[in-house]
């Protein structure tokens, strides 16, 4: 296939199946891959003839995690146009939505975006995207640290920020969010109280326990 490929665009003529003979084009070829060409022809799975025959104005599109500023207008075009095709009226994001998707590295590049916002769309229980819409994965998405005006922020915030939004995904247990964590309940438990959100006296433990006179 890819000697075929070649002969088409090098003299610019295809043969139509069935036939005998070769008909001129005229013709415009936009190639597009995620693969490593080069390293393809190092490997010998690609001509190297082919490669420099495609190669004339090569373009680079960076991965989606590195085009933060293009995930909004792209998952509110995906979302307005999933939202059509399935007939629900969806006004947009919520902010905390939107701060999530923001958040999220986007391994699938825009193709899992796209999935993203057709899963919203389907799920969808008010006029809006909310954040409880999306799924696990990007609801549970790390902050992504921005310097802004030449700081970082604490690790120490980040992670009062993170803990707390997944206690609120499991409806305030403790257990399951400790659990998910990967910490132990004690642990928790004095997070949540040096957060504030937990009276000085600490109930009954089930833990381990020792006394002392």
């Amino acid at each position: 296939m890819q000697v075929k490929l070649l002969r088409a665009l090098q003299e610019r003529e295809i043969r139509r199946v069935g036939e005998n003979k070769s008909r001129k084009v005229d013709v415009r070829i936009v190639a597009a891959t995620n693969r490593d060409l080069a390293l393809g022809v190092v490997d010998g799975n690609f001509r190297q003839d082919l490669y420099y025959r495609l190669k004339v104005v090569e373009l680079h599109v960076p991965p989606l995690r590195e085009r933060r500023d293009d995930i909004l207008p792209l998952a509110r075009v995906l979302l307005a146009d999933a939202a059509l095709r399935m007939k629900r009226k969806i006004s947009g994001l919520a902010p905390a939505a939107a701060d999530r998707l923001l958040r999220y590295e986007w391994p699938g590049n825009v193709r899992e975006l796209e999935n993203a916002m057709e899963r919203a769309a389907a799920l969808a229980r008010a006029s809006r995207v909310e954040l409880d819409d999306l799924s696990e994965e990007i609801r549970l998405a790390l902050p992504k640290p921005a310097a802004i005006s030449g700081t970082v922020r604490p690790l120490d915030e980040v992670e009062k920020e993170y803990i707390l939004a997944t206690l609120d995904l499991n409806a305030g247990n403790q257990t399951q969010t400790a659990e998910q964590l990967q910490i132990g309940s004690a642990t928790l438990y004095r997070k949540l109280k040096s957060y504030g959100m937990i009276g000085s006296k600490r109930p009954p433990s089930t833990e381990g326990q020792s006394t002392s006179s």
